[in-house]
């Protein structure tokens, strides 16, 4: 970074995660710290990464996690990465292209807020944890919003544009964990594990892969002892098999 950006958690690089994108060419890596999402090819015989040009988010975004996204179950050139923006509360598309001569490239053509129109984060250190999609829907998860009451954090849904890959808000709903750094769509796409992390629980919500809201709350596991608020204690990652 040629200078600190323009909060106070970025006053250095912040790689927060890495994915490898759907061609098995490249390396993607959100950097919080540099608002920046970083692109690596990948030399297929070695493993050697070399750096692309970055994909460039806005000044205080804090891009923290991606996800790749193509239109279900449809043939189409369009394909997409969605990030979630930990500093900015937000979410971001990007387009993405693979020229025959270069690097893939990052299009950034929307940033939208990861609550409601009228509604803000909370002042005390909310900020967005994950993005997953599932079908032609787009979710992320708020840590210490209590939206919807004393350490009931959030889920934001967003469609998503089949044709062009645009997104669209959709609703909030309650995550029934406090502090959800991570959750977990199954493969039918009609249940939801998320966990809290300060709340030390998995909530298993129910989903609608037609609508793609959220719903009724069918199980609530408590996994050894409840986080510290705002530390890195507690339940940190669930992952869905099946």
């Amino acid at each position: 970074m040629a200078e600190p950006g323009p909060t106070e958690r970025q006053n250095a690089p912040h790689p927060h995660a890495a994915q490898v994108d759907p061609s098995g060419r490249y390396l993607i890596v959100p950097d919080l710290g540099a608002d920046l999402v970083r692109i690596f090819s990948i030399d297929a015989a070695t493993g050697n990464l070399t750096a692309c040009a970055p994909g460039q988010a806005d000044p205080g975004d804090g891009p923290r996690h991606g996800v790749f996204w193509t239109p279900d179950g449809e043939a189409s050139s369009v394909q997409m990465l969605y990030t979630v923006n930990e500093l900015g509360n937000t979410v971001s598309a990007w387009t993405v292209s693979y020229p025959e001569d270069g690097c893939l490239t990052l299009d950034k053509t929307q940033t939208l807020a990861t609550y409601a129109d009228g509604v803000s984060a909370a002042p005390d250190g909310s900020k967005a944890a994950e993005v997953h999609t599932s079908g032609n829907f787009l979710y992320a998860a708020n840590r210490a919003d209590e939206t919807f009451g004393a350490e009931q954090d959030s889920m934001a849904t967003y469609s998503i544009d089949p044709a062009t890959g645009e997104i669209a808000w959709l609703e909030a709903t309650n995550a029934h964990a406090w502090f959800p750094r991570t959750f977990s769509i199954n493969r039918a796409g009609d249940l939801v594990a998320i966990g809290g992390q300060t709340s030390s629980n998995v909530a298993i919500i129910a989903r609608d892969p037609e609508t793609g809201k959220l719903g009724e709350l069918l199980a609530d596991l408590k996994i050894a002892t409840p986080g510290t608020p705002q530390q890195e204690d507690g339940l940190s990652a669930v992952v869905w098999v099946d």
